[in-house]
């Protein structure tokens, strides 16, 4: 399925937009005050996707987790749901009201307007769920802020809530949180506690970055390289625009100076990490692929979600044999840490653009069993099929 496509159907008498044909998420087209009335009446919460157009997990979002029936069964009859871009309209009051500095945000919001509970990124179906489920629990980000502001310091739970704060990206609330908890932990050794540091490292030079950059392979042993990698990146480039008081991301050439003062024996490879997220920020694809292509033939990645997210950006961004014939082992890679129907899907893809039509419609019939048993849309993927 093309990552970038998907189809809004309008059912002018529910005044509702619906994909799937209903049988997945349902989103409502009213005003946020309209949601707020709704959610007061029928006292339920308000979820929204917080998305832009140019970006690729809102994307993948829309085309692979809400058609699904099972997560509308969950979605529809416990939320109000709504969708906002957030850079035009009602968004962009909405994204300054909660903060929402990533794509995609997904607010769960009460009738009166307060948060209470929050989630990020793309997020597979069964965790999206899950997601929802937590939202309505004793859990969520709500009733945590409520254990804390009532005085709870427990370790244990210091620990779980900094974790969730840190998730949802309320970073000067969970540095509060973490500080308390670390105070309390002698060793900073045990994954548990580098799982937390990674989540979040504080600022270039603090006690936390530097500790994490000492003990890097520990650290990415213990929350995987990509979240370590991403969460040291985006405290570096963080420090560095607060540093120069400029709200555009700096250049390849400014952060080379931070790398060198913070980033000691982690400096090559944030600086080539770096190009990759600058490029693609950009909107330079071209550069995007040379410089993922770099970067990951270095370094690699056992995160089966990024090799896929890598591997399908090269199938739409190049004809170059040479980096499509890496992607396809990037998505190969992908399949075989944890085959579902998204990578399966970019592999089937791949091998029709690299012209092994046999496999092509092999693995596509594969991504097509498992979309069946998903209850996902799969059409695009049937185009191999019929060609």
């Amino acid at each position: 399925m093309k990552k970038g496509l998907f189809l809004f159907l309008l059912c002018l008498s529910l005044g509702l937009s619906a994909q799937e044909a209903a049988t997945g998420m349902q989103f409502s087209e009213k005003t946020f005050d309209e949601l707020l009335a709704q959610a007061k009446e029928e006292d339920k919460l308000i979820f929204i996707d917080a998305y832009t157009t140019w970006c690729g997990p809102c994307k993948m979002m829309s085309a692979k987790v809400f058609p699904a029936e099972r997560v509308g069964s969950v979605y529809n009859e416990r939320f109000i749901n709504a969708k906002f871009d957030m850079e035009k309209g009602e968004g962009l009051a909405l994204a300054r009201k909660y903060r929402v500095r990533a794509y995609p945000t997904y607010l769960f919001v009460n009738g009166e307007g307060e948060l209470m509970h929050k989630g990020l990124g793309y997020i597979p179906q069964d965790e999206f769920i899950a997601l929802g489920q937590v939202a309505v629990s004793d859990q969520s980000l709500g009733a945590l802020t409520k254990r804390y502001e009532t005085g709870d310091r427990d370790p244990d739970f210091l620990s779980s809530y900094a974790s969730t704060l840190v998730n949802v990206y309320e970073e000067p609330k969970a540095n509060l949180v973490i500080n308390s908890y670390l105070e309390a932990e002698d060793d900073w050794s045990a994954p548990g506690v580098l799982k937390l540091l990674v989540s979040s490292p504080g600022q270039p030079g603090g006690k936390r970055m530097n500790y994490l950059i000492e003990n890097a392979d520990a650290a990415m042993e213990a929350a995987g390289g990509q979240a370590y990698m991403s969460s040291v990146q985006m405290a570096m480039v963080q420090h560095k625009m607060k540093a120069s008081g400029r709200r555009i991301l700096p250049t390849a050439e400014d952060m080379s100076a931070h790398y060198t003062k913070y980033a000691g024996p982690l400096r090559d490879r944030l600086k080539s990490h770096y190009a990759v997220f600058y490029a693609e920020r950009s909107r330079n694809m071209q550069a995007y692929v040379e410089a993922a292509y770099t970067y990951y033939t270095k370094y690699g990645s056992e995160d089966y979600e990024e090799l896929n997210t890598i591997a399908w950006n090269f199938f739409e961004n190049t004809d170059n044999p040479k980096y499509l014939l890496q992607a396809l082992d990037w998505a190969k890679e992908s399949v075989a840490i944890n085959a579902n129907y998204a990578n399966l899907d970019t592999l089937a893809w791949l091998y029709k653009k690299t012209g092994n039509e046999a496999k092509a419609r092999e693995v596509a019939e594969m991504a097509i069993e498992m979309a069946k048993e998903m209850g996902v849309d799969y059409s695009d993927t049937a185009k191999i099929l019929n060609d």
